[in-house]
């Protein structure tokens, strides 16, 4: 059956093993392109959404041994991040269409310098928050960005090579967002260390404003392209929305998207390292490390797919198959915390992870990319990430509730059974997302044709 469900014909099979040949011939011809600086720029952009989405990892369980307060509040606090975030991705895909991704993201990294600054002052519950919903505004536009400038100024079929390229830059972010500022801040201190991150936050926005007019989005608006008016921002919206929930194969790339987006913000942006502080007995240096790792497998994945050319007929059967790659690693890295195993199997376990999870975003992203109409790429883009981001939302918050049902005796300190338990939870909701494989089906995706 499986033979039946994979078979590609001969001829096609040809074309693939060329097209994935003459990719590798001129992998690095790509970087020539006149569009990849500016890209590029945009790709250091999002590095700093990741970044900022995973600091909190370090920051928050610091400021909660410091301030006492319980879990389900960290998770409370650090969700306050995607509260803005999510808002504005529909907001931000239209602002994308209409100004295109460059001018959009440097006013956007001029709300992260601001958020930065933010941190600097005196940190209590309540400012703690105010930081996170800031930088979350300040961020939220890179994402979709990145997306709309790869789909607007490269070839179709080069979209896996920039994407992965993308993905692996940017989550460079969550690596350093973890081990090295967890040194950088026990060094220095917050204050100095975010008034840095400030600096280069201005700086990145000061290059983006100077290239705004080689934006291609803007050019092609410009040569008599269509240009969506403010007063489109609602229908705009409600019709992305509309067509994500009709189309049963959107629906389903839309579940596997949140799913998966879920169980990697609960490890990689707030309990990963403690978890591994606590459940492999480490100090809190070794234990940021080894659970970093996640980040260098999320840099990885995306690049080992970048070289690869994935035909429609092939994506949905690949999408199937990183998805249940990435569901067994989850239960590989609990039974290496159960079967109590030395840090650096975990580190492994981390590693391979990330590699998983990203490749599941690439094909997913690839799937998305391949189902929207070319003028709605950037509404549904951020409309579909918005849902992503409500997931998170939650599952930052529900885990913060399950890890409070094993108390401990000092506050802002939690146990072994209480991470293993949120984490258990997380891998069988990934697992359980794998229900939509047969709404998805096996044909090749392709946008509908009006």
């Amino acid at each position: 059956m499986c033979d039946m469900l994979c078979r590609v014909p001969s001829t096609e099979m040809a074309k693939e093993q060329k097209s994935v040949s003459a990719s590798k011939a001129n992998y690095w011809s790509l970087f020539k392109d006149r569009n990849f600086p500016l890209y590029f720029v945009l790709t250091l952009s999002f590095f700093m959404t990741i970044f900022f989405r995973v600091s909190a990892s370090v920051i928050m369980p610091l400021e909660a041994e410091r301030l006492g307060i319980s879990a389900s509040l960290v998770g409370f606090i650090s969700s306050a991040h995607f509260y803005s975030y999510a808002l504005m991705q529909p907001i931000s895909g239209v602002l994308h269409d209409r100004h295109g991704p460059v001018r959009v993201v440097a006013w956007g990294l001029v709300l992260t310098a601001a958020s930065c600054l933010l941190l600097t002052l005196v940190r209590t519950p309540f400012t703690l928050g105010v930081w996170r919903l800031v930088s979350g505004l300040g961020v939220s536009p890179m994402y979709s960005a990145t997306l709309v400038f790869i789909a607007f100024a490269f070839p179709h079929e080069r979209y896996t090579f920039y994407a992965g390229i993308n993905f692996a830059v940017s989550n460079l972010g969550a690596m350093v967002s973890v081990a090295p500022l967890g040194f950088a801040v026990d060094r220095f201190g917050i204050g100095p260390v975010f008034t840095a991150l400030a600096a280069i936050s201005s700086v990145m926005a000061l290059v983006l404003g100077m290239k705004a007019k080689e934006d291609p989005l803007r050019k092609k608006a410009a040569d008599g392209g269509k240009s969506k008016s403010l007063s489109s921002l609602v229908p705009g919206i409600g019709r992305a929305l509309i067509f994500v929930f009709r189309d049963r194969r959107m629906r389903a790339l839309m579940t596997l998207w949140a799913a998966s987006a879920a169980s990697l913000v609960v490890f990689q942006g707030l309990w990963g390292a403690v978890w591994f502080e606590v459940a492999f007995k480490v100090s809190a240096a070794s234990a940021r490390f080894w659970s970093s790792l996640i980040s260098v497998g999320m840099m990885v994945g995306p690049l080992l797919a970048g070289g690869i050319v994935i035909t429609p007929e092939r994506l949905p059967i690949t999408i199937r198959k990183t998805i249940a790659l990435n569901s067994v690693v989850w239960f590989v890295l609990l039974g290496v915390v159960y079967l109590a195993c030395p840090v650096w199997v975990g580190g492994v376990a981390a590693l391979a992870l990330g590699a998983a999870t990203g490749l599941r975003g690439i094909f997913v992203l690839a799937g998305v990319t391949a189902l929207t109409p070319p003028e709605e790429k950037g509404v549904v883009f951020g409309a579909m990430n918005m849902i992503a981001v409500f997931s998170t939302i939650l599952s930052q918050w529900l885990s913060g509730v399950i890890i409070d049902l094993f108390p401990t005796a000092r506050p802002g300190v939690y146990t072994e059974e209480g991470y293993f338990a949120a984490f258990l939870l997380v891998a069988c909701v990934l697992s359980l997302s794998m229900l939509v494989f047969r709404p998805l089906g096996l044909e090749p995706l392709k946008a509908r044709e009006e």
